[in-house]
């Protein structure tokens, strides 16, 4: 028996709701990464102030890192749902192999760059002599990591589109869990600074 997708099947309203709740979740967790590394760094006496601003810094580049997978995840989850709609798994397949590869070369892309003009950059968005090394720990490992966090919140797209926005949710509920796990272990437990709340 072939799995229904329940787009083409559910009404409206009731597809809104199952859709809408989990990705609000999901996106509301999304945003306690930077809330939940901010707690542990000003509560650290290692890090404090410079550390709390180190982050501060960072934030937007963060920011441009999530946007590059939300550009090309919602643009593809677009054109795959259409194609989906149609009943062209094929060209839905091709979409979704389109989507992957654009995630993987833009991410490469961004942290090539971030990673060489990473002192330029971090200065640009304000970081004085004294947050300069707070903020370039953080973001080098938070660049180097940035192929998960661009694929994953690209794919996330794709997986609503497929007619599974829990799975989407729990995919982003669980990398949040492990975060607020981790920071207190990697910050105070092994005390890896910015390193370790990256």
């Amino acid at each position: 028996m072939e799995d229904k997708n329940i787009l083409g099947e559910e009404k409206i309203y009731r597809l809104l709701i199952k859709f809408s709740l989990p990705a609000i979740v999901g996106m509301t967790v999304n945003s306690l990464y930077n809330v939940v590394d901010r707690i542990f760094i000003g509560n650290s006496p290692d890090l404090g102030m410079n550390g709390l601003a180190g982050i501060t810094i960072s934030f937007p580049i963060m920011i441009i890192i999530m946007a590059v997978g939300i550009l090309f995840g919602v643009g593809g989850a677009t054109r795959f749902a259409i194609k989906l709609g149609e009943g062209n798994k094929e060209e839905a397949e091709k979409t979704l192999g389109s989507v992957f590869t654009m995630l993987i070369i833009s991410s490469v892309v961004l942290t090539i760059l971030g990673l060489a003009f990473l002192k330029p950059l971090v200065r640009v968005f304000g970081a004085s002599e004294e947050v300069v090394p707070y903020a370039m720990e953080y973001l080098e490992v938070i660049l180097l990591g940035s192929i998960f966090k661009i694929v994953s919140m690209g794919l996330n797209n794709i997986i609503r589109a497929d007619g599974s926005p829990k799975i989407a949710m729990y995919t982003m509920l669980i990398g949040a869990i492990t975060n607020i796990i981790l920071d207190p272990i990697f910050i105070f437990g092994f005390r890896m600074g910015m390193f370790g709340a990256a």
